[in-house]
């Protein structure tokens, strides 16, 4: 397969299309959510997957530009392949979805649907005639060391925005398994609390089993059973065991300690992290739900 490209080039044209495809997104988001979005998994102006997908179309679609229908099909699937097994990969390693079709028709898991491939085959057609030629020209109209020089430092300003866009998605991924534990332990605490509610306060109506998705408010349901607690205890201390009162010191002396830590949400101080959040208002995940909902408005007010 001939290419005619230097691998300097590749680069150059990677990081264009990175940087297109940044363009696209951020003002297709900006529309429609009525407010400035810098779009994408890193913090500079670049969308990783627009860059490695145009240059698959590329590669793959050069030496079929004489068959526009196979530029098409093949551009099609190869991208469409290059998608999914990407977001699968994202999934796996940061427990989250920077993107989801599950409610597009045609979809295979949520990865990629019929709508899109379909788009990926146009979009082949429209860079192999039509996007690429300009690219390519503003190339051969610099010099080898104009080229040599954008590119390189580009380049360098890449990776390191990626490098730490990977590390903040990485430690995002251990904030939110952390923050399902700690929101497990507050439920933990909730049934106990209740149990000795029930001991010390015979009123049956008051222990009305809620399943309870945030963890502010299995927190503020924990405070209340606090409150009925002393309240209790102050009113009929004769009834209050030793061992009640002392797992309620600790139950208690356990709570402030999370309550301390912000349940969590002290991790979103990080600049990186909450532009991952920021810039993916869509940003998914079926086994981490509420959790992920509730950091999005954490972070969305703190936006305010």
């Amino acid at each position: 397969m001939y290419i005619p490209y230097t691998a300097l080039q590749l680069v150059f044209f990677f990081l264009v299309y990175c940087f297109f495809g940044w363009i696209i997104e951020s003002s297709w988001v900006s529309f429609h959510t009525h407010k400035l979005t810098n779009r994408g998994f890193m913090r500079g102006p670049f969308i990783p997957i627009y860059g490695c997908g145009a240059m698959t179309l590329l590669l793959v679609g050069t030496p079929l530009k004489q068959w526009p229908v196979a530029v098409f099909f093949v551009g099609m699937i190869a991208a469409s392949i290059l998608e999914y097994f990407t977001g699968a990969a994202m999934e796996a390693i940061f427990k989250v979805r920077y993107w989801d079709y599950s409610n597009n028709p045609l979809n295979i898991n949520g990865h990629i649907c019929l709508g899109t491939s379909l788009c990926w085959g146009f979009l082949a057609l429209a860079e192999n005639y039509f996007i690429h030629k300009p690219v390519e020209k503003l190339s051969n109209l610099l010099t080898l060391k104009e080229l040599k020089l954008i590119t390189y430092a580009v380049s360098i300003y890449f990776i390191v925005d990626l490098t730490l866009a990977f590390k903040a998605a990485l430690d995002l991924r251990d904030i939110i398994i952390k923050m399902e534990e700690a929101k497990d332990e507050l439920r933990i605490m909730k049934k106990r609390l209740d149990v000795i509610l029930a001991y010390v306060d015979a009123s049956k109506d008051e222990f009305i089993e809620d399943k309870l998705e945030k963890a502010e408010d299995i927190a503020d349901a924990i405070e209340e059973r606090f409150r009925k607690i002393k309240a209790a205890m102050e009113e009929t201390p004769e009834k209050i065991s030793e061992s009640f009162s002392e797992e309620f010191g600790n139950l208690k002396e356990k709570f402030m300690e999370k309550k301390a830590t912000g349940f969590g949400f002290m991790g979103f101080k990080d600049f990186y992290k909450r532009g991952i959040f920021l810039g993916n208002p869509t940003l998914s995940s079926k086994k981490f739900k509420s959790t992920i909902e509730t950091i999005k408005s954490y972070v969305n007010e703190k936006r305010k």
